[in-house]
Parts: structure tokens; sequence; C-alpha cells
């Protein structure tokens, strides 16, 4: 078992579903609680060892490729991506194949919500833990679920630049020198952003350079598919849930949002120095919430 906070040594797995594969990495801890870990859109489960690491001694964790990112081999049609149910509906297949008992869930922005789907009406999860989830406010919520959203949904501004997002490079060491230049790469902790290029690059045959792993008209799919329907996903449930928020401008749960997350009897962190990318930011950190809230044995809530 690896000492608390030390680097430990992940192995790649693979799961055989129906349709392909799902992948990911597992810090492998048999006698310790299980964790299934949910990465953001556009990134994959390499981009969060540096935080997963913090808590290797304290569960069997398991980080997933999500569908049309990373390693997994799963079908990433951009054109019949209509909500991220199919995200969840992955990490409940997953869920089928493992013989573990008791499950904390825990993910990023598009994993947290995922994850919060995933969770409902299963009697196998002991808590969730939902770092930066994409709370979207009931009107734009409303709107997505209408058959014309797809077409102003891509011309979002998330969208339109994940679209034009470079996905071929000669290797991985020129991707390397431009992102670390990118602003948003800036605040990013040690090794993370070497971690992510690890499985968010796939080399491509003949020596012919690197693609991006996540396409990016998957991507943009992803940020068109704004169905996410985070009030169902987290009311209601009968396991704790809990929230960790940012408070830059980024954020993606606003104080509307805190305020039903509250009345909803989640409970919430909030951090005022870090961003929607809080993991990448301060790993420790967010390790320290998902500790916490797989310690929570007992929720109150209060009615919405």
């Amino acid at each position: 078992m690896p000492d608390a906070g030390s680097p430990s040594n992940p192995v790649r797995f693979s799961v055989a579903l129906k349709e392909g594969d799902l992948a990911g990495w597992r810090w492998e801890n048999s006698d310790a609680p299980a964790l299934l870990f949910c990465h953001a859109t556009g990134f994959c489960a390499s981009a969060y060892k540096q935080m997963l690491r913090h808590l290797s001694n304290e569960f069997d964790i398991y980080a997933l490729d999500m569908r049309g990112h990373g390693g997994a081999s799963l079908p990433a049609d951009p054109g019949r991506l209509r909500s991220w149910r199919v995200y969840a509906s992955d990490v409940v297949a997953f869920l089928e194949t493992q013989p573990k008992q008791k499950w904390v869930l825990a993910g990023h922005s598009m994993g947290a919500i995922a994850a919060a789907l995933a969770a409902k009406r299963r009697s196998d999860i002991t808590a969730l833990a939902l770092i930066e989830p994409v709370v979207i406010p009931p009107l734009v919520a409303l709107a997505a679920r209408a058959p014309f959203w797809r077409f102003i949904g891509r011309r979002s501004p998330m969208a339109r630049r994940a679209a034009q997002r470079r996905s071929q490079w000669p290797g991985q060491a020129e991707v390397m020198k431009s992102y670390a230049g990118k602003a948003v790469f800036s605040n990013w902790a040690d090794g993370v952003l070497a971690d992510y290029l690890e499985d968010g690059l796939r080399g491509e045959a003949a020596g012919d350079g690197v693609t991006l792993a996540c396409h990016p008209d998957w991507e943009a799919a992803t940020f068109t598919a704004l169905d996410t329907k985070f009030s169902s996903a987290v009311r209601g449930h009968a396991v704790p849930v809990s929230v960790f928020a940012g408070r830059l401008d980024n954020t993606t749960v606003l104080k509307s949002a805190r305020r039903r997350c509250l009345r909803w009897g989640v409970s919430l962190t909030e951090s005022a120095s870090l961003s929607h990318l809080a993991p990448m930011e301060d790993p420790a950190e967010c390790a320290d919430f998902i500790r916490g809230a797989g310690q929570i044995s007992v929720i109150s809530r209060k009615p919405g």
C-alpha cells in the first residue's frame, strides 16, 4: 500500500463492452473502498494522476477514459450525440462488470454529471464527490432539451473553440511547447500537463505525428449537448452528495446554482483561488475534497 501523498504505480486497464472498450488507470488497493473517477470533456484519466495519487492509500481507484476520450474505443459519432446520458450509461456498464459491492463515485465537470446520473437508483453507491459539475441555468437547460438546440448550441463559445482546436501535431514535444505557453495551462500544477498528454494524444502510424485522442468534433458535440439534467441527477439521492466549486470567473457552479445545491441538501465546498480546472491547479486540495466526501456517511436534506 503506498504512503499517503507519495507517487504510486497505477496500471492501465480496459473493459470490453458490446460496442468496444472502456479504458483507464487503476491504483490497486484491493482492501480499501472502491473509488471510480470520471474526467471532464476533452481530457482523459491520465490528466488526474497528480490528484488521484494522493488518495491511493485510502481507496482502490479506477479512473475511466470516457467514450471518445483517451484510450476508450467505443463509437463516438458527433452527429448522434444529444445528451450526456451516453456517458452515464458507459459508467453504469463499467460498474456492472465489476465485483465491488460499494463505490464512491467522483468526477470533474462533465464527468461529475455522468457520475451523478449513473448513481441514480443504484444500491452500490455510498457517496458522490462532484468537482465543478456543469450546472446549467434553468432556462438554458429547458432550451437545451428542444430540437432546435443543436443548431444554437454549436454556436456557443465553448463548442466553437473546441471545433477549431488543432488536432494534428508532428510530435508530443511540439504539443507540450505550444500548450505550455497558453494561459489556460499557466496555473496547472507541475506534471499535470505531461500527464494529460500521456493519453490525451494518440500516435499516428508510420511516424506521421500525433493526434488528439478526443477529436475536436466530438468535444464540440459534447459542449453542445447541454441537456445535462443536473437537478434530476442530484435531487433525492439516497447517498451524500458533495460539490466542490471554484470561485474564479469560469466556474460552472454559479451563485444561483450554489443556492439550489444547498436547498437540495448538497454539501458545498468552495475555493476562492481555484477555477473550473481546479483538479489541475491544486490536485491536493481536490483530493482532500474527495477524501472528505467519501467519508461522509449521513447528510440531512431539506425539501427543494
